[in-house]
């Protein structure tokens, strides 16, 4: 279990932000691009500029919470297609870091940085211990607060929310905020744990975090779900990935796996709206 946390504890940051997204009734697959760029960032921040940990990660989660915004903004005032405004920052976010880094590692040296994504508190990872705080505190605000009910309202239905008094722009573009933070701690974790920042680490991080949100019965279309059904669907992928690893299967059939459990539970999430509109 202690392994399963670790390795995924990166994956379900990502997904929690991706739950917000999805509940508004949008799509981000730019996550990946954001963990990518934000993890080199720090790297270089701290391996060339020589700032010190807590500065370099400052710096790239500014950075994240501005691109967060040019999305949000991208779908709310420019009106264009959440899934080809993520899609268009995803290359440019994915391009930036390319050049940046020349396509090369960045390597830096070890210290507190590597510490802050794989020391351990007593036999538990810190990245564990992380996505359980993160978890708590994004659950508080899901489940407890006027913005969390903003959230739900904008994806059950945004035109009724808009006529309540709810500002879908703001709530749009804030869940993009987060979405685009989360993705970049994850990204700052997984090079504090490798030791060094790797350009291609966010490849495939999008496919993911939807699966772990669908696994845990967050509707695609919007409005319905929850955050501890999101983290009990990335520790599920995270169970069969492991299960599959320890029998030997090859990597490139854990891909097909992953996109056949995404198909089913999507099926699975139209087939209970069907069910319960054939009820009405």
């Amino acid at each position: 279990m202690m392994t399963i946390l670790r390795t995924n504890a990166c994956t379900a940051l990502c997904a929690f932000g991706m739950t917000f997204v999805i509940l508004t009734g949008n799509i981000d697959i730019s996550i990946g691009s954001f963990m990518t760029l934000c993890g080199c960032l720090t790297s270089m921040l701290i391996a060339q500029a020589g700032l010190g940990a807590f500065a370099a990660i400052g710096i790239a989660l500014a950075v994240a919470a501005v691109c967060g915004y040019v999305n949000g903004f991208l779908i709310t005032v420019i009106k264009i297609p959440a899934f080809i405004a993520t899609l268009a920052t995803m290359n440019i976010l994915r391009g930036t870091c390319y050049v940046m880094t020349n396509g090369k590692p960045v390597v830096f040296s070890k210290g507190l940085f590597t510490t802050i994504g794989g020391g351990y508190v007593g036999q538990v990872p810190l990245p564990a211990i992380y996505m359980i705080a993160a978890f708590v505190v994004l659950w508080i605000i899901l489940n407890k607060t006027k913005f969390g009910r903003h959230v739900y309202a904008v994806g059950g239905n945004a035109v009724a929310a808009r006529y309540s008094g709810i500002n879908t722009r703001r709530t749009v573009i804030l869940v993009y905020i987060i979405s685009g933070i989360l993705s970049a701690c994850s990204g700052i974790l997984l090079i504090s744990k490798l030791g060094s920042g790797q350009p291609t680490i966010g490849d495939g991080a999008e496919l993911d975090a939807i699966a772990s949100c669908v696994v845990g019965g967050v509707s695609m279309n919007g409005g319905s779900g929850t955050l501890m059904g999101t983290l009990f669907g990335c520790l599920i992928i995270g169970i069969i990935s492991n299960v599959l690893n320890l029998i030997g299967v090859n990597s490139y059939i854990q891909l097909i796996v992953k996109g056949v459990i995404i198909v089913l539970s999507i099926y699975l999430d139209i087939a209970k709206n069907r069910l319960a509109a054939g009820k009405k």
